[in-house]
């Protein structure tokens, strides 16, 4: 009797006593091992690191409804943008949510007033050693290096938080994330088969080179890249060799620009840096009315950015000259801005313009990932000492950038938290331009995917694989922006064609995000008319 009592005590026992929560994989590390490699190096554990947990959200299920709302013209709520504060008050994980990754945090050993809440609400932050991570989420850190750059991140593999947690977390960094941001210390060679720093030179997504045309030579003789070329006479009738703003207002149908209350954007990377004399011969030679020295209207720096005049080349200068050079001319009198991004050392991201226009992006301090944002101050030696920008500019009301990754080049995860801030900036009257990229169906380089659907994240040299879609330019709250060229000896009143010359205009679809409502009668129509005679792999 006592035996039969004491077994149902025990019994009873272990009912009550709870059964630990079983942690579950929340991401993954896809990027290839011919990109990163993990070195030999042993880690210091007790190495403090930042670390970031971003929220989950709440309505993301509503935003493109929301966005729709205001900015259809069939709406009635057309043109009636939010205010920031309503995009945060709508978006704004839940009390739950908060409660519920706190209450975590603090069970592992994260003592509560170590963990700082974003001002946008959806960000948890704090300083842990290299060993709480590990033991926070299940991994094991290590030194990984780029195979062409030698540059180092801190990673792992993929981390593990709790089943009942992981609904409640988009993402938490430094993880799994890197090959976004890489350092300026690569001699361009280095750089020429996959550059992804937005900033450095040998960035696949830049303008190409073409013949230089001079038929003045300073020394009386022609350099060995220059083609001796006739006088050029620049008007609507050789639109199909020289495209000129005046080829691109003809082709578009659309007038000078006006002082309204609109205004215009352009995001650059340092070192990418305009010259104002490359301005003023652009103005004297193409676009008579604006007078020379004529420069964006404002510039703003964003964590220690400057333009830069030392390092003067084709490489530092060719996207932010034609950048600026067509923008104001196409759009003159109205003001552009110019959004440079980044110190010299340092570089930066996408992510780190959203946090300069954004405060809701940002964390208290920043809070970006360190294996793919620029992290300020930059403790670097010349780098910017001072805080990360966050919300310290406005946004423009159309913002175009000429820069991009391969989808496969960061998580699923990332991109979407990122790609869901240009559904914010939208619903604000914001418009975001990106190009679509220089490749065709193939990524950075002319690089195609090793794998359907660019599993892995491992490229070849383009002659075989699967399509490899760029982003920001597969998010659908952005415009993805491809190039076009009048149909060689044609007319400028002629329809124009999808480059296909010195470059091929970017496309292909996406592997994280699913088509868009307002582009799925356009894409049945292709399919059902235009049906290709080869698949994506």
């Amino acid at each position: 009797m006592k035996f039969s009592i004491l077994a149902v005590t025990l019994s009873l026992t272990a009912c009550v006593v709870a059964s630990p929560v079983p942690h579950v994989v929340h991401e993954r590390r896809s990027i290839g091992i011919k990109t990163w490699t993990r070195s030999d190096t042993k880690l210091n554990r007790a190495t403090k690191v930042p670390v970031s947990i971003g929220l989950s959200q709440r309505n993301l299920e509503n935003g493109h409804d929301f966005l729709m709302n205001v900015s259809h013209p069939g709406s009635k709520n057309y043109g009636k943008h939010w205010t920031a504060d309503r995009v945060t008050e709508a978006f704004a994980p839940s009390e739950e949510t908060r409660n519920a990754v706190k209450a975590w945090l603090v069970e592992s050993g994260i003592a509560e007033p170590r963990i700082k809440l974003s001002k946008g609400l959806n960000w948890f932050r704090f300083d842990a050693t290299i060993e709480e991570v590990e033991t926070l989420l299940h991994t094991e850190y290590g030194i990984y290096e780029h195979a062409q750059t030698g540059d180092k991140h801190l990673a792992c593999d993929s981390y593990s938080v709790p089943a009942t947690i992981r609904e409640h977390i988009d993402m938490i960094t430094p993880t799994v994330h890197f090959d976004a941001k890489l350092s300026r210390k690569e001699k361009r060679e280095e750089l020429t088969k996959r550059a992804l720093n937005p900033g450095d030179a040998g960035n696949a997504w830049r303008p190409k080179q073409g013949k230089v045309i001079s038929t003045t030579p300073s020394n009386g003789e022609l350099s060995t890249n220059v083609v001796p070329q006739p006088a050029v006479i620049f008007n609507l009738a050789n639109c199909n060799t020289y495209i000129t703003p005046d080829c691109l207002r003809a082709l578009y149908n659309f007038t000078n620009g006006t002082l309204s209350g609109s205004s215009y954007g352009i995001v650059e990377y340092t070192p990418q840096a305009y010259l104002q004399g490359d301005l003023n011969t652009f103005y004297t030679n193409l676009a008579g009315q604006i007078p020379s020295g004529t420069a964006p209207n404002s510039i703003d720096l964003i964590d220690g950015a400057i333009v830069q005049t030392t390092s003067q080349s084709f490489d530092d200068n060719g996207e932010s000259d034609l950048d600026l050079q067509y923008a104001i001319s196409l759009v003159y009198p109205q003001e552009v801005t110019l959004y440079q991004v980044g110190d010299t050392v340092e570089g930066a991201s996408f992510d780190n313009f959203l946090d300069a226009v954004d405060a809701s992006y940002c964390t208290y301090d920043g809070g970006d990932d360190p294996t793919q944002d620029g992290i300020y101050p930059d403790t670097a030696s010349g780098g910017y000492k001072g805080a990360a920008d966050c919300g310290t500019f406005a946004a423009t009301s159309v913002i175009s950038t000429s820069y991009g990754y391969n989808e496969a080049d960061l998580t699923a995860a990332y991109e979407q938290r990122q790609c869901y801030e240009y559904m914010k900036l939208g619903l604000q009257g914001v418009s975001v331009l990106y190009s679509s990229g220089d490749y065709g169906v193939a990524g950075n380089g002319g690089e195609c995917c090793t794998k359907a659907k660019c599993a892995g994240g491992t490229y070849n040299f383009g002659s075989s694989g699967t399509f490899n879609p760029s982003f920001p330019g597969t998010c659908p709250y952005v415009t993805s922006v491809g190039a076009t060229q009048i149909v060689p000896g044609a007319t400028v009143t002629t329809p124009e064609e999808a480059c296909e010359t010195v470059i091929y205009s970017g496309g292909g679809f996406s592997n994280v995000f699913p088509i868009p409502s307002y582009q799925s009668s356009a894409v049945a129509t292709y399919f059902a008319n235009h049906k290709p005679t080869y698949t994506a792999t």
